[in-house]
């Protein structure tokens, strides 16, 4: 039987089974095979009590519900089988039940009002107190009229567990009509309440629904309000401890001795056991003298040792919460901690998230007291077994080297000790250090280079450390004998590299060209033309646009590409002073953790809901302005980045010799530069432009796309609704998550166009249109990429059924070759 079918007969089952138990007490009577009664007894020969049975069968419908089986249909016989009943335990699943499915059937939900209200006077204070939660949980506007009264009946009550939830009551019905809780004046009870009440859950529920009613939360911070609240906050639980001084943490005293009172009251909350508790006692004291800087330091120097014990005695997520929310602390001030070095050492049992974040701040403290042993010690984790330890080991002797500066001879050494540990991950993150080094330290320049003098080949795998290699000897080939030669071994490989390392390479040679031409002539062609040949767009344009500044204006060329690299002191990925201070205003939040304000987390009120089916809203009133053409393409699908159709006759030229044409004096303007080595015409059938790129795989015979199709999102969506003829397949590579950027482009080659393209990770959608050549046949394709499974799903479409399995396959093909 098909689980649909199933699941209607559980439903009818179980409203059978409710209606009987309403009608007789019991459940019905089984019957045999022929229809008789079983005689195996009647209901007496198992003697179950009603509301045994009734508990049983609410159970049922619950454990339905929490597999999503909709149980909204027995929402009738649901409020009569509870009614009516002093069983708190059917009261509470009858109450989930409602509140579950109110939404769904608001007018059923008016039977449940009756008996929730009636609950609401109830004697027992625990049945008030859930009928009043389960009133204010409907969350049907038209309904909101019936909890009025048991809400300010509820504020009044003599049980502090009904005020706690009728408190908890008014920000539910503020959600629903703001201006009823300024019309009943509920907010003038609430500061009543929070200032006069005996019960301190329900003063802490109080604090918290005033903050999010009243316009001016600041307006609740005053004196008499704040020394009331410290008074009580032993009272409190530890949870409304926390948001006690998060209250507090606001307020500004009147001089340096109320500052000091505060603290005074609050410094047992700094032995506490509850981390949550300490960080919030640690934000009150910062905050409270962030405006004494004498008192402030004294401060950061009282709190060292409770971090650190929390640091070091608790589980791995309380941890690194405690390490981010102190590195935060050490990057203020790193003087105050340069001591303490020691503390930020790695144990054995720690996670790796927290020896990330000890790193980090080992490399803040180090200073010309202490850098040689931090060294010492963090050069012990380069052979950590876990590979990204190792290489954030690296970067660390790397960056405390640069932030030494001209005493850093012997961590330099050191730093380039890794080279000979013949590991294949530390070797590649020591190059991309040295890349970053050189930039800071000139005067390691020598070092870096003669620890390349030994390099025959790259034999490093990692994209972004031969990137690093090709930087340095583009940069500093004139000091180093073989880096020309070391270039030529990776460009016969040009195709087989990483983007990245195709574009360094690039630059690279350009770069070396200007320094020493004659060896660097052939090398300059022979990538230019790899580079122009190539199938990723960036890589493609970059080699246009070197060969035509090298064509326009030599001088030109030798001041953008052959000048030297400048000198740096600081990366953008070291947080900025603003940065720090902003979190730092969010202490004991998410934002120490994540390393940027809660502002780009955490979504407002006003965020704009990501539309799922993207073609549906291509052809909209904005759909111009949002990025398409007329076509319906994207803006810059047809755009050419590089636009070369007006020098195509003066590419004939080959490229000029640098140092030849800067030794003639004034050269005649029709002087033709002095010629190359060899021809460089094979370049210039590569180069062009007015070819379409290279495809990303050969065209199936029956599938010739035109390279220019027109479609407007309209026609779009009405041919997928409509199209039958249709095939699907899925294309998996690891590579997925680095093509998607570039997929668009990349498939515009081939004469696919992409009509809307978006999502967020890890999913992305891609709805993409072809035409076929001197045809008025069509082809559309959904693409959908997953990022994190590395997997493409792919959807066509065409109105030629002859025709959507030979471009279904064409397309794969093109697909799989782009993203392997």
């Amino acid at each position: 039987m098909a689980p649909r079918e199933k699941t209607k007969g559980e439903v009818s089952d179980l409203k059978a089974k409710l209606a009987a138990v309403i009608k007789t007490g019991t459940l019905p009577q089984p019957k045999d095979g022929k229809g008789g009664s079983s005689g195996k007894g009647s209901a007496s020969a198992t003697p179950k009590d009603t509301q045994t049975i009734k508990r049983g069968l609410f159970k049922s419908i619950l454990h339905y519900m929490t597999i999503n089986v909709d149980m909204s249909g027995l929402f009738t016989q649901m409020i009569i089988a509870s009614t009516p009943t002093n069983d708190i335990v059917l009261k509470k699943m009858l109450y989930l039940y409602i509140c579950t499915y109110a939404q769904q059937k608001p007018d059923l939900t008016l039977l449940a009002v009756n008996t929730l209200t009636k609950d609401c006077g109830d004697s027992d204070p625990t049945v008030r107190g859930l009928a009043l939660r389960s009133l204010c949980s409907l969350r049907v506007p038209n309904l909101i009229e019936y909890l009025l009264q048991p809400l300010k009946t509820g504020l009044s009550d003599r049980d502090a567990y009904v005020r706690r939830t009728a408190v908890l009551g008014v920000l539910k019905v503020f959600r629903l009509d703001p201006n009823i809780v300024e019309e009943l004046e509920l907010e003038l009870k609430l500061k009543e309440m929070f200032a006069n009440d005996q019960d301190s859950q329900v003063v802490a529920n109080s604090l918290s629904v005033l903050q999010q009613i009243v316009r001016s939360p600041q307006d609740l911070i005053t004196k008499p309000v704040v020394y009331s609240l410290l008074n009580r906050l032993k009272e409190f639980s530890e949870w409304s401890q926390c948001a006690v001084l998060e209250f507090v943490s606001n307020y500004r005293p009147e001089d340096g001795d109320e500052t000091f009172d505060i603290m005074n009251v609050l410094e047992d909350r700094l032995q506490h056991s509850n981390s949550a508790l300490v960080l919030a006692t640690i934000k009150v004291f910062l905050h409270l003298t962030i405006a004494i800087p004498d008192i402030h330091q004294q401060v950061l120097e009282r709190i060292r040792g409770p971090l650190f014990t929390m640091m070091h005695n608790k589980g791995p997520e309380i941890s690194y919460t405690v390490a981010s929310h102190l590195r935060l602390l050490v990057e203020r001030a790193p003087m105050l901690f340069s001591q303490d070095y020691k503390q930020f050492y790695c144990r054995y049992n720690d996670s790796i998230h927290v020896k990330k974040v000890k790193l980090k701040m080992l490399t803040s403290v180090a200073d010309e007291s202490n850098a040689y042993d931090i060294v010492n010690e963090i050069c012990e984790y380069a052979t950590d077994p876990n590979e990204t330890i190792s290489r954030e080991s690296i970067k660390a002797v790397g960056t405390i080297a640069m932030n030494l500066g001209q005493t850093a001879d012997g961590l330099v050494e050191r730093l380039l000790s890794f080279l000979d540990m013949n590991m294949d991950h530390v070797t590649a993150e020591t190059y991309i250090v040295m890349a970053d080094m050189v930039r800071c330290l000139p005067d390691q320049v020598e070092k870096c280079v003669d620890a390349l003098a030994l390099l025959k080949s790259v034999e490093v795998v990692s994209p972004e450390a031969r990137e690093a290699i090709v930087w340095i000897l583009g940069a500093y080939g004139d000091r180093l004998q073989e880096a020309p030669y070391i270039l030529e071994t990776m460009v016969l490989g040009f195709d087989e590299e990483h983007a990245r390392t195709q574009l360094a390479l690039l630059t690279a040679a350009a770069k070396l060209f200007f320094k020493r031409p004659p060896e660097c002539h052939r090398l300059l062609i022979d990538v230019l033309e790899k580079g122009s040949e190539s199938a990723n767009q960036d890589v493609h344009d970059r080699a246009l646009f070197y060969f035509r500044l090298l064509k326009r204006d030599i001088q030109a060329a030798s001041q953008v590409l052959g000048s030297a690299p400048p000198t740096t002191a600081t990366f953008g990925e070291q947080l900025g002073s603003d940065l720090k201070d902003a979190l730092f205003k969010e202490f004991n939040s998410l934002s120490p953790l994540y390393g940027e304000p809660a502002s780009n987390f955490v979504a407002g009120d006003e965020e704009i809901e990501y539309e799922i089916d993207l073609y549906e809203n291509a052809g909209g009133e904005n759909g111009a302005q949002d990025g398409e053409d007329a076509n319906g393409g994207a803006a810059y699908a047809d755009t050419n980045l590089l636009d070369l159709s007006d020098d195509l006759a003066s590419l004939a030229a080959p490229v000029a010799d640098p140092q030849a044409q800067a030794s003639a004096a004034q050269p005649p303007p029709q002087q033709a530069a002095p010629p190359a080595p060899q021809d460089p015409m094979a370049l210039l059938d590569m180069l062009d432009v007015q070819k379409p790129a290279v495809p990303v795989a050969p065209v199936a015979p029956a599938v010739r796309l035109s390279p220019s199709p027109s479609m407007d999102a309209g026609k779009f969506q009405q041919l997928w609704g409509s199209l039958a003829n249709q095939d699907s397949f899925v294309v998996s590579s690891p590579q997925v998550r680095a093509r998607v950027p570039e997929l668009a482009n990349s498939m515009k080659a081939i004469g696919v166009i992409t009509m809307a393209s978006g999502g967020q990770e890890p999913v992305y959608k891609f709805y993409q249109y072809a035409q076929q050549e001197g045809a008025n046949s069509v082809y559309l394709v959904e693409l959908i990429a997953n990022t994190q499974g590395g997997a493409l799903s792919v959807t066509c479409k065409s109105d030629s059924a002859a025709l959507i399995k030979p471009f279904a396959s064409f397309y794969q093909q093109s697909l799989t070759s782009y993203v392997t």
